[in-house]
């Protein structure tokens, strides 16, 4: 039996073919798998700008890829979120000078009568995704925010607030260096809510805005109307006295900004019943009642019912806790009643 025999030559040349098949093949797998596990940089490196906020997002891959990639995207938008707190903790927004004395405490009194307002929150620019990729395990999605954009919004809308202040103030009957008049109590009351919604928007541009010390910076004349309303909550003084709950009501009328003051031109009267259960070694007691304000002349403005409770190990706690909520609950809705814009 014979056995052909190819020349050496042929079969080097085939053997070389067959080799180098092999190797591109193994190459081009080799490449693709690399390209494959490359991220971009954005991914750790996310660009950065003085118009935009960047966040970059992950979330495991999973068969649904395109709710991995919504999920990649909320996880950018809370990262954006998070650098807008670190910058607000970082930088004080409002340089406040605490004085002595009566202009002290002015300040802070208007300060807590706007944390007792809900403002209308504005509409603004939303986090769009810029870019997005799937890694072998996970997905990833760049997130930005046009931050120009917030920032004309919120400019617009506390130039807006101010034209309201300024047109609500002109009808006061005496001017910012003058002791407030007691007929202007309701213009003054129905400042407050437009100064809440002011340093709501205020405190937001704080956020996104690059000018921070300037940022929403009131010009002088709205300064001079935010003083006056100041001095005008000193004023206008709320006698709570002759109340059954003259100290829980004055700690309320505090906490909401209002000042609590014998001979007032305002007066509270108050009506209300206590009764109590026990249960699992605990009183509960339960305070219902009337809370009335008074105006300068006599007459009663308006009265509010509240009902109220208080839990406690011992009778006289829960009846004092009771007590505490009441006064809390009656003063914020009168507080309401004071403010409101209708």
């Amino acid at each position: 039996m014979k056995f052909s025999v190819l020349p050496t030559s042929l079969n080097w040349m085939m053997i070389t073919g067959l080799l180098l098949s092999l190797t591109g093949c193994l190459g081009f797998n080799t490449k693709s798998n690399q390209a494959e596990e490359t991220m971009p940089s954005w991914v750790s490196s996310p660009p950065q700008d003085s118009t935009h906020l960047y966040g970059v997002g992950s979330a495991s891959r999973i068969e649904n890829i395109a709710l991995a990639f919504t999920q990649a995207e909320q996880n950018g938008n809370v990262q954006i979120a998070q650098q807008l707190r670190t910058q607000v903790s970082q930088v004080n927004t409002q340089d406040t000078q605490v004085t002595s004395g009566q202009g002290g405490e002015q300040v802070s009194k208007v300060q807590t009568a706007y944390t007792q307002i809900t403002t209308s929150p504005i509409e603004l620019e939303q986090a769009i995704n810029e870019k997005r990729y799937a890694g072998k395990n996970y997905v990833y999605a760049l997130q930005s925010i046009d931050r120009t954009r917030i920032v004309a919004k919120l400019k617009i809308a506390i130039s807006d607030t101010d034209d309201v202040i300024r047109q609500q103030a002109s009808l006061l009957s005496t001017k910012a260096s003058q002791l407030p008049a007691v007929q202007d109590w309701q213009i003054y009351m129905q400042l407050i809510p437009h100064f809440a919604q002011r340093k709501a928007y205020e405190e937001e541009l704080s956020l996104y805005s690059t000018e921070r010390t300037l940022a929403g910076r009131a010009d002088d004349d709205i300064q001079n109307i935010e003083r006056q309303l100041s001095r005008a909550l000193v004023s206008f003084g709320f006698d709570a006295s002759t109340t059954t709950q003259a100290d829980a009501l004055a700690s309320a009328l505090s906490r909401f900004g209002l000042t609590p003051k014998a001979n007032s031109i305002f007066t509270l009267n108050s009506r209300t019943l206590q009764h109590h259960e026990t249960q699992d070694g605990r009183f509960y007691v339960f305070e219902d009642g009337t809370l009335e304000l008074i105006d300068p002349t006599g007459s009663r403005l308006a009265s509010w019912t509240v009902s109220a409770r208080g839990i406690a190990k011992n009778l006289s706690s829960a009846r004092e806790q009771a007590t505490v909520n009441w006064s809390n609950q009656a003063i914020e809705a009168m507080f309401t009643w004071l403010t409101r814009l209708d």
